[in-house]
This record gives C-alpha cells, structure tokens and sequence, in this order.
C-alpha cells in the first residue's frame, strides 16, 4: 500500500502525553505524530482522544490539549500514529514553532 503524506515529518523535541503518560515522539508534522506505545494499553484504531503537546517556543514550554484520531496501533513495532484534528489556532501556533525550529536549524 502506498501513502501519500500531506505533511513532512521531522523528529522535533515535542513532548507528547496520552491519558497522563509520556509517550517518546518518533516523529511530528503539522498534520499529526508518531510515538512509541511504551507500556499504554494502546486505544483503538479510529478512536478520537485528547493529547497533550509541550513545545519549546520562545524560551518557555508552551502546552497544548488537542484532539487527534488514531490512525495506527502496531504493538508488535511498539508504534502509535495520531492524526490531528484540525484546530485554526493549533494550526498557527504550528507554523510558528516551525519557523522558530528552522531559525534553530532543527529543521
């Protein structure tokens, strides 16, 4: 099966935390994540939770709670992938912690 990306990942120093637990970021996009499960009982394919994003931006970390679906659980590979549910202000909030990662040459 072949995918076609909207978004390119980066490895990003995001912290990430599903039902009040780290899970270590493999990758981040502006259209969602992949993290490792770690020791979660990993929800559904499909389903719709909260995360929480922590972001270095401006010198301080900057929390977000958004929506995401799951769009795949592999625990033989111990990998999780989210997909973000759009929010206008996420969004732009987004592009402006890319363009300050860019400006670091983290990406």
């Amino acid at each position: 099966m072949s995918v076609t990306r909207k978004h390119a990942r980066h490895k990003l120093p995001v912290q990430l935390f599903y039902d009040n637990q780290h899970l270590k970021l493999i990758d981040f996009s502006l259209g969602g994540a992949g993290a490792e499960l770690g020791n979660i009982q990993p929800p559904d394919s499909g389903s719709i939770l909260k995360l929480v994003l922590i972001f270095p931006y401006n010198g301080e970390n900057v929390g977000w709670e958004i929506s995401a679906k799951v769009v795949r659980v592999d625990p033989k590979n111990n990998f999780i992938a989210f997909e973000f549910i759009e929010d206008e202000s996420f969004k732009k909030f987004s592009l402006a912690f890319y363009e300050e990662m860019r400006k670091k040459g983290i990406i």
